[in-house]
Parts: C-alpha cells; structure tokens; sequence
C-alpha cells in the first residue's frame, strides 16, 4: 500500500509510507532552497521516482482545502489542488484522499505516538496554533483555535482525546492563555526578529542571557485594533534591532528569560495532570514547541523517573505528513505493527560521486584538521530530517576553543548570542553531562547541563547558562561519523565535536552535493569531508 503524506502551509514536507513504513521525507525547503517553503510540489514530484501507482493521499495543514480546480474523477477531494497534481502524476491510480486538516493536533499526536515504540501512551501536542473551528454558546457561533491537545493513543487507530485547551479568536482573557508556541512567536515579532514563529528558537537563545523578573506573562499580551497579537507594553518594540546597547539586550533577556520560565512550567503542569488523570506513564510530545530543547530537559529532570519521555524530533509541521500517513495506514489496514524510529535520515541517497577536486583522506587526518581549528563540513548519506543535524549534513568544529561560538557564528553569519551543539560518543555521555534519567539523546532535543568539571574543557559549545543541546552517538546510528570523533577523541581526550546544521543564516540545511560545494565555496568554511568517498575539499 502506497500512501503519500502532504504537509501544507508552512514548513511544507512530503512523506511516502510504503506498507507502513518511511521511504522518504523530505521538506520542501531542502528541494527549492527557500526556508519554510510551504508548497511542497517538488517533493511531490520525486515520489513518481520510487511508485508508479498510488492508494491514498493525507494531506494535512490548518484548515481545509478550499481551492476551486479543474475537476479530477480520482479521489473524493477533486476540488483540491492536491488531488488534482497527483491525479496527473499518477493517471493509472484511483486513489483516496483524506484531508486531516481539520484535526492538526491530531497528525501531530499520531505521528509521536506511532514513532515512540510505545504500545500505548499519552500524546500530547504544544505548538502555536491548531486547526480553527466552531462552536456555538448561548445561541452564537464563534470561532476557536487549538492550543492544546492531549489524547490517549493504542494500536492501531484509537486515539480517545482526553484535553483540549483552545483560544477565542481576536480574544484573550487570563483563564485564556496563549499558546505556548505563540508566546515565543509573538514575542519575536515584536523584539524585531524577522521571522515571528519561525525566530522562536531566538527567543530560547536569548532568554538564557535574562534572569527572573516581575513580568506578568499570563497578561502580557492582547489583540490590537488590527486584530493582531502583540506584548501590551510598546516599550519593547523592535528592541532587538537595538541589541548593540547591552541595556536593551538585557531588557529584552529579561522578556525571554521571563516566556521561557512561564511556558516550560505550562507544559510541565500539563504533563503531570495528564499522567495524574490517566494512570499512563508513557508520554510522548510533539507540536513546534516541543523544539524547545531547553523546555524538554526542564520537564524530564522535574517528571518522576518512573515517567518514559518520548519527543518527536520532527515535531513542527513539517512533521505532519508523516503522521498524517501513518495515521491513514493505521486506519486502513487496522495493523498493530510498530516502527520504532531508531534515525531520522529520511532524505534522497544521491549515491554520491567522487569529487574530483578532492583528496584521499582518513578520519584521523579529518580530526587533527578539526583539532588544529579548522571548519569541517561533513555530507554523506541520507539527509537528517526536522531542524537539528545529525552528522550527515554537519558543520564541525573543535569544541576545546574558548571562542569557537564566535568564530562559527561569523562564519555561519548568525548572532553572537545563539549557542551550539555536540555530538558525544554514547558510551561517555554520563561523564560530561547531567542526563537527568536519560540513557540518551540521539535526535538532539535535550539542552542539558554540562558538568560543572567539564564546562572549561568544551567552552565553545557550553552556553552562558552551563547547558549544552547534545546528541549521543552509538557506532551503529552513524559508522562514519562515531569513527571521526573517535580519532578526536583519540588525539585530545575530549569525546565530543562542535555540531550545528549545515548551512549559512538565512538558507535550509544542505541536501545535494551540489549545494554542499556551493555553500563551502561561498563561506569561510575550510574544508567538506566526505566520508563515504574519503574525499576531503580543501575550499581555499
């Protein structure tokens, strides 16, 4: 059974689900090279590369398709755009499709659920906003938007929604809080930051630079004349533009400081009273707040142990498509079979040729390159789908540089303030960091303390706050990658390399070759090792 998972709006993906399980995914940013693309037809596209039929389409977003097309005879949406692309794409498949854009939450749910490996769980969403929808009080009709949700999930369909806590649009009282993505969002927006939601993950940077303050989050927001959300007190407008008179940037940390403390114990609350109401101990997160590493270690050192912690790693809306599709084969097939998800190298296999301007070289030549200050970028395999990577499409630097943040961020051209993270050989995670419970973090979604012992031999990665956002690393995840910071940590005793995403501010994570070579060759990044080649390109 062939299903094709499409994610709409923003973040716009495409997931193939083939009997069940992942062939691709991949988001539309990675293909057209803009950020948070939210048309996904290239992706699309690329699924006539792997099927010549198709049995179903889910398609997901906020709200229901509308757009008025050329009739289709394929599928019960023939209104919809979507339809009709993969009608023509596939002319030989009578195809249903089902629209879950009415049920956001939902697709979040489902697709945490169904990865976690849990038989069953709690399901809990946190994002900015849902799916709109009506309801009627006292005779009248008023819209609503989903900020909140929680189910009860088991194989293989069965999801009992046990909480929903939502917002009357263009209304805000104080038992009607935000959103927990819309308080980082709107906070953005009014700081200066280009990106509203998309510069949430700013806000998370900068708030550990703030401290504890008498702001009063839960009424710090309304609705303008325009009906748009923003902080009630102008004195921070645009204050991050200003961020050069430290005055302000402590003013505007302090802001963050304040939103970060307030929803992470939002969601923790909601966490323990789910548990509390339920008796289920086995929790899964999903929602784009939920890329809030910081939020997520605060929650696992405050649950109690006997607590099983599942977060999504690709949990913004992106991520959809997959449980969208998941959800659709589940349905449909009424199987109870699990696929836990051991990686999230979801992208092409491009079978990547030799470079012929690159040198033979080792891991060990690539680590002492690394070790003596040099920028390496790695590119191999599949890419890591969701924001984080992974090691296959990774910048890497020497963790051990007092002004390694520095020198990257420049490179990378990003602010000062924004931290970094590592990767750590598994087997060692425990004595650099306080895991708090976990046995490990492979998708990179904790922000957790480094040890106090440890915090000057890793000052490039260890953030003002003592944290560090980790991924752990066994030998069988990544061959390639555990055997590079194994010859590191050979040479200089420390286990762990600088990791952020390869790419420069502004642009998506790299996926082909091709935009591997242009990036380096346009940036100060030194070299591009390749390691299933073992190539190494010198880019000066």
């Amino acid at each position: 059974m062939n299903i094709l998972g499409i994610s709409r709006l923003h973040n716009g993906s495409v997931c193939l689900l083939q009997d069940g399980k992942v062939t691709y995914h991949i988001e539309e940013e990675r293909l057209n090279h803009a950020k948070y693309e939210g048309t996904p037809f290239l992706g699309i596209l690329k699924s006539r590369e792997f099927i010549d039929t198709i049995d179903y389409v889910a398609c997901c977003g906020f709200e229901p398709m509308k757009i008025p097309v050329e009739p289709s005879n394929f599928g019960d949406f023939s209104h919809s755009l979507y339809s009709l692309i993969v009608s023509r794409l596939f002319l030989k498949s009578k195809f249903y499709l089902e629209d879950y854009s009415d049920r956001h939450h939902l697709t979040h749910a489902a697709g945490a659920f169904y990865n976690s490996g849990f038989d069953n769980a709690l399901s809990l969403v946190f994002d900015g906003d849902g799916s709109p929808f009506e309801v009627w009080e006292d005779g009248k009709g008023y819209m609503k938007t989903e900020k909140f949700s929680a189910f009860e999930c088991s194989y293989p369909n069965n999801f009992k929604e046990i909480k929903k806590e939502y917002y009357h649009q263009n209304e805000i009282t104080k038992n009607n809080e935000l959103s927990l993505g819309n308080y980082f969002a709107v906070t953005a927006l009014q700081l200066g930051m280009k990106g509203g939601s998309l510069d949430a993950g700013k806000v998370m940077g900068l708030a550990s630079y703030g401290k504890p303050s008498d702001i009063d989050v839960a009424n710090l927001f309304h609705y303008n004349s325009n009906g748009d959300l923003r902080l009630k007190m102008n004195e921070y407008n645009d204050l991050y533009n200003e961020t050069k008179d430290m005055k302000n940037f402590q003013k505007s940390a302090d802001l963050a400081y304040a939103i970060q403390d307030h929803t992470q114990k939002k969601m923790l609350k909601e966490i323990k009273e789910c548990v509390e109401n339920t008796g289920i101990k086995n929790v899964c997160l999903s929602g784009g707040y939920v890329l809030n590493c910081v939020a997520n270690y605060y929650v696992r050192k405050n649950l109690p142990d006997d607590i099983n912690l599942y977060v999504e790693p690709i949990s913004h809306d992106g991520g959809t498509a997959m449980g969208g599709a998941k959800l659709l084969w589940y349905e449909k097939t009424q199987s109870k079979e699990k696929f836990e998800q051991k990686n999230i190298h979801y992208g092409f296999d491009y079978n990547t040729a030799k470079v012929l301007e690159a040198k033979e070289t080792t891991p060990r030549d690539v680590a002492t390159k690394i070790m003596n200050g040099n920028i390496v970028a790695i590119y191999q395999g599949r890419s890591e789908q969701g924001p984080r990577a992974l090691g296959n499409r990774s910048i890497l630097f020497n963790p051990t540089y007092p002004d390694g943040k520095d020198i990257v961020n420049k490179v990378k051209g990003r602010e000062w303030y924004r931290p970094f993270a590592g990767t750590i050989l598994h087997e060692h995670a425990h004595e650099w960091f306080d895991m708090a419970g976990l046995d490990e973090s492979p998708f990179m979604m904790y922000a957790v303390d480094v040890l106090p012992n440890k915090r000057h031999l890793i000052p490039a990665i260890t953030h003002v706050d003592g944290t560090c956002r980790i991924q752990t690393l066994k030998r069988e995840q990544n061959e390639k990658y555990y055997d590079l910071i194994n010859e590191f940590y050979k040479l200089t005793g420390v286990p762990i390399l600088f990791n952020t995403s390869f790419n420069l501010a502004g642009r998506p994570m790299v996926e082909t070759i091709q935009d591997a070579l242009e990036t380096v060759n346009k940036s100060d990044i030194n070299y591009l090792y390749l390691p299933e080649n073992e190539q190494l390109y010198f880019t000066k």
